[in-house]
C-alpha cells in the first residue's frame, strides 16, 4: 500500500499540471453542457422527437461518458506509453513496486478525475437547468462503475500495447472519435436512425450512455446495457493483462 500510494501522488499532480488534460477531462463536460442548455433553441423544453425528453436531458449522461472516453481513451494510452517510453515500467520491474502498481496509480488518477467531471455535469444539470438528480441512484453508481471499469479497460488494452506516447494518442485517437459518435455526442442517440441507434447500442460508449441515461430517469438499466459493459471490462481488461508490454 505504501508503495502505491507513493506512486499514486506524483501521477495525480502530473495529471493537474496538464492543462489540457485538465480542460478537456474534467470541465469541458460540464461546460459542453452549459452550451448546449444555453446556445440551442429550445434545449430545455420537452421535445416528443426526443423521446418526450429535452436536449439538455439527453446530453446530460452523454456528457459523463465523454469524460470517460477522453481521460480513459484519448488520455491514458499516451501516458502508458510515455511510461514505457522513458523505460519507466522497465526499471520499476527491478524494484518491490511493481509496474502493476503504476497501472493501477494511473487508473485511481483517472477514475477519481472521472467521478468528479460526472458530479460536476450532474451539478449543472441540477443547478442551471432544474434537472432532477439520477432517480435511481444505486443504478446510477452501478451504471458508472461499469462504465469506468469498461472504457478505462479499453484505455488500459490500448496502453499496454503500444511502444511510444506517440503512437498511444494515433491509435487512441482512431477509437475515441468514433466512440463519441455512438456516445450521442456529435448526434442524439434518439433521432439516429433505429439500426444504427442498435449498433451504438452494442458499443460500450452506447451502452454507458443508455445505462447512464436510464438509472437518470428512473429506469433500471437494460440488461443488454449492463452486459455489454461487463462482457467489454473482462475482455479488455484480461486481454491488456495477457499482453501488456512493460517495455
Amino acid at each position: 500500500m505504501h508503495s502505491f500510494a507513493t506512486l499514486t501522488r506524483p501521477q495525480a499532480k502530473v495529471f493537474l499540471r496538464e492543462p489540457v488534460v485538465v480542460a478537456f477531462g474534467l470541465v469541458f463536460p460540464a461546460v459542453l453542457l452549459l452550451l448546449i442548455g444555453n446556445v440551442f433553441p429550445g434545449a430545455t423544453e420537452v421535445n416528443a422527437q426526443l423521446g418526450n425528453q429535452s436536449l439538455v436531458e439527453i446530453y446530460a449522461p452523454a456528457t459523463a461518458v465523454m469524460a470517460l472516453l477522453t481521460l480513459g481513451i484519448a488520455m491514458l494510452p499516451q501516458a502508458l506509453g510515455l511510461d514505457r517510453e522513458r523505460g519507466i515500467l522497465r526499471r520499476l520491474s527491478a524494484t518491490p513496486a511493481h509496474p502493476r502498481l503504476l497501472v493501477a496509480a494511473h487508473l485511481v488518477v483517472q477514475a477519481v478525475a472521472v467521478t468528479l467531471a460526472t458530479l460536476a455535469a450532474v451539478l449543472v444539470g441540477a443547478l442551471a437547468f432544474a434537472l432532477p438528480l439520477p432517480q435511481r441512484p444505486v443504478w446510477f453508481v452501478v451504471a458508472f462503475a461499469l462504465s469506468t471499469a469498461a472504457l478505462l479497460g479499453i484505455g488500459v488494452l490500448i496502453g499496454a500495447l503500444v511502444p511510444t506516447a506517440q503512437a498511444g494518442v494515433g491509435t487512441g485517437m482512431l477509437v475515441y472519435f468514433p466512440m463519441l459518435f455512438f456516445a450521442g455526442i456529435y448526434l442524439p442517440l434518439e433521432v439516429m436512425p433505429e439500426g444504427l441507434r442498435t449498433v451504438s447500442s452494442w458499443t460500450p460508449a452506447g451502452a454507458a450512455v443508455d445505462a447512464l441515461g436510464d438509472a437518470w430517469a428512473g429506469t433500471p438499466p437494460s440488461v443488454t446495457s449492463l452486459l455489454v459493459l461487463v462482457i467489454s471490462a473482462v475482455v479488455a481488461g484480461g486481454l491488456a493483462t495477457r499482453y501488456f508490454r512493460w517495455e
